[in-house]
This record gives structure tokens, C-alpha cells and sequence, in this order.
């Protein structure tokens, strides 16, 4: 059984975990995987690895290069920078209103690029869907706060990132405002007021939320001094290099599924899962068409649906089972056939058909192809895992060796609760004047005589100090009970005391539960308190 990792999150604020540790990964920064490629003995439809990835990376960055010089006017790239001879520093994450800890990856893809003499380049996974557009804030007040959602747009259906709409204009300009209202008594200032500004620039020149948020974060990036090149998960896809790894997945697809299918069941058995959707669904098989590891869907339908493949004597037919089906060229895995098929998936795509990766398979090329090192937040360290075994499995080699980044940061509102110890030892305390309360009133400095329960605490005594036997069990018990219940108001104020404690020490914690959540946007935090953590994480590491 393969053995997995085990990550947590900083308990901190201010601190950010990385495995392998910051000196180790900055060393890994500078290897060169050419070498590791050249020996896998891995070959993509045909072409050695090494090959394959040096035409991979070239392209990636050529494309990653154009799409950053659609919004942001200077150039990236270094005219000397030669993507198959300099370390290319890979990270990714959907376009959405991430945590400061997501966020701290990009800027340490940025560090480790300039210290390697690298380039970072930062994947936006918009092929996934966007379920949500709403965003968590803590309303309220300081001493009464609650979490409350604030819509950016109006909802919607679940279609992906890559083809989401601005559907209400109004609530897209007036979400600064209406944010800053309802956080006004308990965040001083947000990174918000002032970045908003150009998120509506972004969305509306390219009309897309997800292309909007993304380029005003990567816009923020910039100016805070880092290089990052950037790409959308769209663009990778329609690239000539991952076609052919898409076209050499399908075209060895029984084995492929063999493989996959069989890493994510060891990895559910390792972490006791049932749940046969976790870490990713298996790959299924349906009166002979063999489910891909690909989303495909349409201009006209933009809802992502499964793709599937079955061969026919030497045809190879493509379908989501409902909308398409077409036929692929996959009939031999080297020279113009290969092209053929390739040249076929970007036709379909002209026409409106798009095809595009799922989580597994967005890792699993840019760890073998393109990245000399990948970073992971902890959500995606988790379930790259399986990317290795199935590697292991289906290409003979696992990838270069991923890292783990993540950081934790909280409002300056936030506030510690009561310990769990000290609430523990209220708790015991309330149990002891229930069971126990003579040893309470035995320290009364007015004495038991004085207050009127002496008969009572020598009552219990004289059934305490009773040896219990199976003829006197029952009359003492009940008698100790009984004792017990007459002692209670006798420790009433104590016990009102302890309660009220109790009671403030649970509204502590909720409240403290909606101001110290790691959870909350980057567009939250004051701008300079960001800014800090993002330019100055190694300071926090641990």
C-alpha cells in the first residue's frame, strides 16, 4: 500500500508551511528535470519525453507570454530566458476570491524563479465550474459578528470559469460598496475598495468573471514587483503539445483507466474513503464506450459533460453520450496520423467543440511536460498523490517531485477565544457541584454550621464512609442522591456563576469562529498587511 503525506494548515497567523522545507525547495528550484526526462523512457505518441517537453514548454510560455501582453503592457519574459534551459517554476488555482494562504504560492513560485534565474508561470484552472458568486465577509460587529455572503454577480448555472458571463452588471459594480457597507464596523480597510476598480475593468473587457478576477490579482501581482507569467487552463488545452498528450491518453485508454482506476482504489483504502467520488470519480465504462479523463462542451452548451471513447475495428469514436459523436484518427501513434488527430481536436474546437482537462490530468501534464517544479496548495498536494501512483502505473515513472505551499492569515479583528482547557475545567467544575457539592461548601469560610447544610454534608458522609454491600447498594445510592439534590441550592450562585462563564465562553467562540476563519478573500485584508505577508512569507515559514 503506497504511503501518502500528511498536511495541515498553520495554526498561526502570519505562518506558511512548505514541504519540503523553504532551503530544500529552493535547491529543488534549480534542478534541471531534462535529465529525468531524457531517462524515463517515457515517449508521448512516439516522441521522447524529453522532446516532447522541450517543444511543451516553448509553447507554453509563448502562449503564457501573449495572453499577459492582452492586459498588461510590458513584457515578462526576458529576451534571454530560454524556457528549455532555465527552470520553469509552476503553480495553479481556479479564478476565484482565494485566502491570502492560497494566494502566497504564486509569490513563492516568483521568489524561487528569480533565485534559480527561472521564470514562475502561474496555471488559471478555469476549466473548472463556478458554483458560487457570493463571498464570504464577516458582518456584524466587533463584539456580535456574523458571516454573510455578498453577491458579485447574479447566480447562475454551473458552467465553467473559462465561460462565465457577467449576468447582472449592477451587482458586478456595486459589490465594493455593498461589501464595504456590511463590513464597515468590523474591518478598518479592505484591499477591496481601491482593487475593485480594475476587477470591473478586467470583467468588463473581457466580459468573463473568472478572466476579470484573475487579471486584476495577477494585475496586483505585478505591481507588488513579481514576474509571473500567467495562462489559462483553456489556452494549455488548445495547445498543439497537450493535444498530443491528450491524443496519446486516449489512444492508449484501457490501460490508461487500468491504471487510474487503480491508483485512486489504493488511495481510498490508505485514507479509509467509501465515498467512490474522492479523491476524483473513477473512470467508467458504458456498453463499450471507456469514460476519458476529459470535460468537453460546446459554445452553444457550455455545461461541462463527460467525453468518452470506443474503438471500432481501427476507428476510434469520440462522444459525450448525448450532444456529439465524432470520429478521431488515433489508427497509429507516430508521424502525420499523430498530427492528424491533433489537427482534428483543434478543428473541433474552431467549430465550437472544446475539450479540456480534468484536475488529474492538468498535473499530470505540467508536472511531466512543462514544470521543472510544480507547487500545490494543501487541497492539491492531497489528491496529486494519485497523479503519482497512476504515473507509476501507466508511464512506468512517477513526475518530478511536487512541493506544498500554504499560509495562514486572519483579520486584524481577529481575537482568541477562551481555551479548550479552561472551558474543560468549567465544565468539570459544574460536574463536581452536581456530584460532589459538599467539598464546595466545606471551603465556605462561614462555616457549615452557619449556613444550615451541616446535617446534610454529615448525612452524605455517613453514606459515603458506608461500605457498599449488594444488601445496602440501592438505600446508599439513593441516599447519596438524595443528599446531593438537597445540597444543590446551597451551590446555586456558584453554579450561576460557572454558567454564565460557560455561556460567555460559547459567544466568544462563536463570534471568534467568524473573525479568526483563515477562509476569508485577499481582497479583504488591508492592502499593506497583504502585502507584507505575500513579499515577506519566509519569514513565517515553518
Amino acid at each position: 500500500m503506497p504511503q501518502y503525506a500528511r498536511y495541515r494548515a498553520p495554526a498561526e497567523s502570519g505562518q506558511v508551511f512548505a514541504q519540503p522545507p523553504w532551503d530544500q525547495l529552493q535547491a529543488l528550484a534549480r534542478t534541471d528535470q531534462s535529465a529525468w526526462r531524457r531517462g524515463s523512457g517515457i515517449a508521448i505518441l512516439g516522441q521522447p519525453l524529453e522532446e516532447f517537453s522541450q517543444a511543451a514548454r516553448r509553447e507554453l510560455v509563448e502562449r503564457a507570454a501573449e495572453y499577459v501582453g492582452s492586459y498588461y503592457a510590458d513584457k515578462i519574459t526576458p529576451a534571454e530566458f530560454d524556457p528549455n534551459r532555465s527552470p520553469l517554476i509552476v503553480t495553479g488555482h481556479q479564478p476565484e476570491l482565494f485566502h491570502p494562504g492560497v494566494w502566497v504560492k504564486n509569490f513563492a513560485a516568483s521568489m524561487l524563479a528569480q533565485q534559480s534565474g527561472g521564470i514562475a508561470l502561474n496555471l488559471m484552472i478555469n476549466g473548472d465550474a463556478c458554483r458560487s458568486t457570493a463571498l464570504r465577509v464577516p458582518g456584524g460587529t466587533p463584539t456580535a459578528p456574523r458571516f454573510s455572503l455578498v453577491p458579485f454577480d447574479a447566480p447562475g448555472e454551473a458552467v465553467p470559469w473559462e465561460e462565465r458571463l457577467i449576468i447582472d452588471d449592477g451587482l458586478w459594480r456595486s459589490f465594493a460598496d455593498r461589501v464595504r457597507q456590511e463590513t464597515a464596523q468590523v474591518l478598518p480597510e479592505r484591499l477591496l475598495d481601491q482593487w475593485w476598480t480594475t476587477a470591473m475593468e478586467r470583467g468588463e473587457a473581457t466580459g468573463r468573471i473568472g478572466f476579470g478576477l484573475a487579471q486584476a490579482r495577477h494585475l496586483t501581482e505585478l505591481a507588488w514587483g513579481q514576474r509571473n507569467l500567467e495562462l489559462p487552463q483553456g489556452d494549455m488545452c488548445a495547445s498543439g503539445a497537450f493535444r498530443r498528450f491528450a491524443c496519446h491518453v486516449m489512444r492508449e485508454l484501457p490501460r490508461f483507466i487500468e491504471a487510474y482506476n487503480g491508483a485512486l482504489a489504493d488511495y481510498r483504502r490508505a485514507h479509509g474513503i467509501r465515498n467512490r467520488a474522492h479523491p476524483v470519480s473513477s473512470l467508467a465504462i458504458r456498453d463499450g464506450w471507456q469514460q476519458t479523463p476529459f470535460w468537453a462542451w460546446t459554445s452553444e452548451n457550455p455545461k461541462r459533460r463527460s467525453v468518452y471513447l470506443r474503438q471500432r475495428g481501427q476507428k476510434f469514436e469520440i462522444s459525450d453520450l448525448k450532444s456529439f459523436e465524432r470520429e478521431l484518427p488515433l489508427s497509429h501513434s507516430g508521424g502525420g496520423l499523430a498530427d492528424d488527430a491533433v489537427a482534428a481536436l483543434a478543428q473541433w474546437e474552431r467549430e465550437g467543440l472544446k475539450l479540456r482537462s480534468r484536475a488529474l490530468m492538468t498535473t499530470m501534464f505540467a508536472r511531466l511536460a512543462v514544470a521543472d517544479l510544480f507547487i500545490h496548495g494543501i487541497g492539491g498536494a492531497k489528491y496529486d498523490e494519485a497523479t503519482d501512483a497512476i504515473c507509476e502505473r501507466f508511464f512506468g515513472a512517477a513526475p518530478p517531485r511536487f512541493a506544498t505551499i500554504s499560509g495562514t492569515l486572519r483579520l486584524p479583528v481577529a481575537r482568541n477565544a477562551m481555551d479548550a482547557d479552561g472551558v474543560a475545567r468549567l465544565r468539570h467544575r459544574l460536574r463536581e457541584l452536581e456530584y460532589h457539592p459538599e467539598q464546595s461548601l466545606l471551603d465556605d469560610s462561614g462555616g457549615a454550621s452557619a449556613n444550615g447544610y451541616a446535617p446534610l454534608v454529615a448525612q452524605k458522609r455517613h453514606w459515603v464512609e458506608t461500605v457498599k454491600t449488594p444488601a445496602n447498594a440501592a438505600e446508599r445510592h439513593r441516599a447519596i442522591v438524595q443528599a446531593n439534590a438537597a445540597l444543590q441550592p446551597f451551590v446555586e450562585a456558584e453554579r450561576a456563576n460557572i454558567e454564565r462563564q460557560l455561556a460567555d465562553a460559547a459567544e466568544r467562540r462563536r463570534s471568534d469562529r467568524v473573525l479568526n476563519s483563515r477562509e476569508y478573500a485577499f481582497c479583504l485584508f488591508p492592502a499593506e498587511m497583504l502585502r507584507r505577508f505575500l513579499l515577506d512569507f519566509p519569514s513565517g515559514m515553518r
